[in-house]
């Protein structure tokens, strides 16, 4: 809980939680180009006596969040192929 509660205290850091499996923390980070996040995790995050280590992750694409659909079904057009 404690470190927990230290990394959500960025501002940088928009979401912190507890997870299973191989982590024990997972977060969300925002900034303004991958450089600014390179910068948060290799000199704040990863120096941290209390961090083994760490793995990041890119959203590259977002379909729903916070139960809302973020896509329209709109169908792509096409041209008619034929022979």
């Amino acid at each position: 809980d404690r470190i927990a509660m230290k990394i959500a205290r960025f501002p940088e850091v928009s979401q912190v939680s507890v997870v299973s499996g191989r982590a024990d923390l997972t977060m969300m980070i925002s900034g303004k180009s991958i450089e600014d996040i390179s910068h948060f995790v290799t000199d704040i995050l990863a120096p941290m006596e209390e961090v083994r280590s760490t793995s990041t992750h890119f959203l590259m694409k977002t379909y729903k969040l916070n139960g809302e659909i973020c896509f329209s079904e709109k169908q792509h057009d096409r041209l008619a192929v034929s022979p």
